[in-house]
């Protein structure tokens, strides 16, 4: 479980470098975690500001989007339970370092073209329960650590990287930690130094702001509206559901329906349709920049099938809903909307009897020689039939065509009828239209 957990933790931060340099920043930042939306992190889902405070749940992360390279960084912590807590800086493609927050030992590893090696390692008696001050001074001169005003942790000069890179905190295990008051001040801004044993506090400064109207500033924006990402899990999880629910929907309109078209033939569609909606939206709903471009893409996409009925089109929107809600993570929501809409079917369907439910189209037509009377046909399609409405009668000194709903109990019984309203007449035409099926 646990080199599962790390092999993911390094694919998210093999993901994360393009946009990590796509949005790189000069000088440091203060964050408050006011902002519910977390603007220039990528979290998973279980990474949340709760008031004002950033909760990262066991096995999940925040990383911190941008290209910080000599720097001190300053956060309060509270960390709970039996984990590991993970502090990754410096983060690129294979590179990066971490100090790792083990319950007696803080360690300091370096990972180079995807090869650890620890770099300093220090006992200490681990989290509180109450907040707990740490502060990182990351430059050429080495990498150290101080708890509380306290010196940790010192790497040798040579150790840290020139480069800079994204940082990030992650959770394995069962433990959950909580974050507040972080702030990074540039190392040309903090270039004296603190005395031995004392933290100095940093200034607060903001990230330098791109001109409102320019490329850099529309990126920015963009960037910033991402929502949580979804994991491997819930993403296989809702794609299962949707095609659950969509089998039940269509078995529901195939059986509960009342389209004279073919219902089966239309409800198999019904999967594929929830299936695709449910994956646009998974994917899509963490980036507005995705979303604008699906709506360019649909606007070249059109139905070319004709919806015959509104009966069709509502089972469809309906299809697409719980993809959306499927795609939206909104588990409970689609499921309680799938149970109404079915015993709102249900209640229908008793009120209603079984008078509509039929399955096929027949239409018997008679003309001289061999007339037959309507009172033939009806004796001859009552015999055979669960059930039979004529629904138009066109009769004059020469023909006769009549026109019924009806519904057979199996093909045998269907079969019969025709073999006997062929008996009554050589010259009889007999229509039969599909409605559900015979099966």
């Amino acid at each position: 479980m646990k080199k599962a957990v790390r092999f993911l933790i390094i694919v998210g931060l093999v993901l994360l470098l393009p946009a990590s340099r796509a949005y790189a920043q000069d000088g440091g930042f203060s964050e408050d975690f006011e902002d519910q939306a977390l603007s220039g992190w990528e979290r998973s889902e279980g990474a949340v500001v709760q008031d004002g405070i950033l909760v990262i749940s066991p096995e999940n992360f925040a990383f911190k989007i941008g290209d910080y390279q000599e720097y001190t960084l300053s956060f309060d912590v509270k960390f709970s339970g039996e984990g590991l807590l993970f502090l990754r800086f410096n983060t690129q493609e294979g590179n990066d370092n971490a100090f790792l927050f083990f319950e007696d030992s803080i360690v300091l590893e370096q990972v180079v073209n995807d090869q650890p090696a620890v770099l300093a390692e220090s006992t200490w008696d681990g989290f509180s329960t109450e907040w707990t001050k740490v502060q990182m001074m990351n430059s050429a001169s080495g990498i150290s650590l101080s708890i509380d005003g306290t010196d940790v942790i010192q790497s040798e000069p040579g150790d840290a990287y020139s480069a800079g890179g994204g940082l990030g905190f992650f959770i394995e295990g069962q433990g959950s930690a909580q974050l507040d008051n972080m702030v990074m001040v540039d190392a040309v801004e903090n270039e004296q130094p603190a005395a031995a044993g004392t933290i100095e506090q940093p200034v607060k400064t903001q990230p330098a702001a791109a001109p409102p109207n320019s490329f850099e500033s529309i990126v920015s924006t963009l960037a910033a509206s991402q929502s949580a990402t979804l994991n491997i899990t819930d993403f296989a999880l809702n794609l299962l559901l949707s095609v659950a629910l969509s089998y039940i929907l269509s078995r529901v309109y195939i059986h509960w329906g009342s389209s004279l078209s073919n219902r089966r033939r239309f409800a198999a569609n019904f999967i594929l349709i929830t299936v695709t909606t449910t994956f646009i939206i998974l994917v899509v709903r963490s980036s507005v920049a995705l979303s604008l471009g699906l709506v360019g893409a649909l606007s070249i996409v059109r139905f070319r099938a004709a919806i015959k009925e509104p009966e069709e089109l509502a089972y469809l929107f309906f299809a697409i809903g719980i993809g959306i809600g499927l795609g939206d993570n909104q588990r409970l929501i689609t499921g309680i909307a799938m149970a109404v809409v079915i015993l709102v079917m249900v209640v229908m369907r008793l009120f209603r009897g079984r008078k509509a439910d039929f399955n096929l189209h027949l239409t018997v037509f008679s003309g001289n020689p061999g007339q037959v009377e309507l009172e033939e046909i009806n004796a001859v399609v009552g015999k055979h039939t669960s059930q039979y409405r004529l629904m138009r009668l066109d009769q004059d000194g020469d023909t006769v065509e009549a026109s019924y709903l009806v519904e057979f109990a199996n093909q045998a019984k269907f079969i019969a009828v025709k073999n006997d309203l062929r008996g009554l007449s050589k010259n009889i035409r007999i229509t039969f239209l599909d409605n559900k099926g015979l099966g």
